[in-house]
């Protein structure tokens, strides 16, 4: 009796992002090669307020079961094949491109996504303890889970990238080249806190916040911090710096569309969505961010948002 006590402890994880605690079971047991280092800074030692379940399996799934007469087919590429039916999700994961990691995953979902069970029939115990998973789905990335709880928690993703600037959240976003990359090392090198380069998690509680996770993009900076959303900066290169203050709503509206990280949604969380989206610009200042490689708009930056701190700490 103590001894299977004592194994299931060695078989069970927490970890916490965006508010939500994961509770990772396997049937294996964990190793401390078995996921990627970054999640030593999300893990947490039990349950929280909100709470979701992943079971870990390595073998087949039998998906009779989960596929009614309701069922439909909600997208399918060479990577990716999903599934929708009554109550359940099902996603299936194949690494095909050169670049990929993992290895080839089911998982099934319940309805609102808060029990999944995974199955990655490719690896054995061996692997498992020394895989340095990139994700607790063990997919490429556990993107999908969040996208979908965050959309029915008045939350979403965008591609950017998130800082602490004198306690203000702030993100970086804009076209592919824009600069988002440059700054944000520009940013680092200040002494700034990055809390996740090119996915950042937001979700409202009382106001905004903008939330470090692992679900990074090339750059692996990662922080369980947060921050209150204060400001979005859209990256344009130029010869020269300038901090412009966008007064047109609707604009910013449709740049940001551009930068939403974009889940598999019914009808009803797309709309959800957008009203989450118009709520952040509505509480937000968003600034046109003009910059050259000279460096000088990390100073525009600290001064505008120094000047903020400021007013705090005298109680304006």
């Amino acid at each position: 009796m103590c001894s299977n006590t004592h194994k299931m402890k060695t078989n069970i994880k927490y970890y916490k992002a965006v508010g939500i605690t994961i509770k990772v079971i396997s049937d294996f047991p964990f190793n401390e090669n078995t996921f990627h280092p970054k999640f030593k800074l999300f893990e947490v030692k039990g349950p929280g307020r909100e709470n979701i379940t992943i079971y870990q399996h390595f073998h087949l799934p039998d998906l009779s079961q989960y596929l009614d007469s309701s069922k439909k087919e909600i997208y399918k590429n060479a990577q990716w094949h999903i599934i929708q039916s009554e109550n359940y999700w099902i996603y299936k994961y194949t690494p095909v491109y050169p670049m990929d990691i993992g290895h080839p995953a089911t998982a099934i979902f319940n309805k609102d996504h808060s029990i999944i069970h995974t199955y990655s029939p490719g690896i054995d115990e061996k692997k498992y303890k020394n895989g340095c998973f990139e994700a607790l789905t063990l997919f490429n990335s556990d993107q999908i889970l969040f996208s979908k709880l965050l959309c029915n928690r008045k939350g979403l993703i965008l591609h950017s990238n998130g800082f602490d600037i004198y306690g203000n959240g702030i993100l970086i976003t804009g076209e592919s080249g824009a600069g988002k990359s440059t700054l944000s090392q520009m940013l680092k090198n200040k002494g700034f806190e990055i809390l996740c380069d090119d996915r950042m998690f937001i979700k409202k509680n009382k106001e905004f916040y903008i939330y470090g996770s692992w679900c990074h993009g090339t750059v692996p900076d990662v922080s369980p911090a947060i921050a209150p959303l204060k400001a979005i900066l859209f990256l344009e290169k130029s010869k020269n710096n300038s901090i412009q203050k966008i007064e047109n709503r609707s604009q910013i509206l449709q740049d940001l569309i551009t930068s939403l990280v974009r889940p598999f949604l019914s009808g009803q969380e797309w709309i959800s969505t957008l009203k989450t989206l118009e709520e952040i610009i509505n509480s937000t200042q968003c600034y046109k961010t003009k910059f050259d490689l000279s460096g000088e708009i990390c100073e525009l930056i600290d001064e505008l948002f120094h000047k903020d701190k400021n007013m705090r700490s005298n109680g304006c």
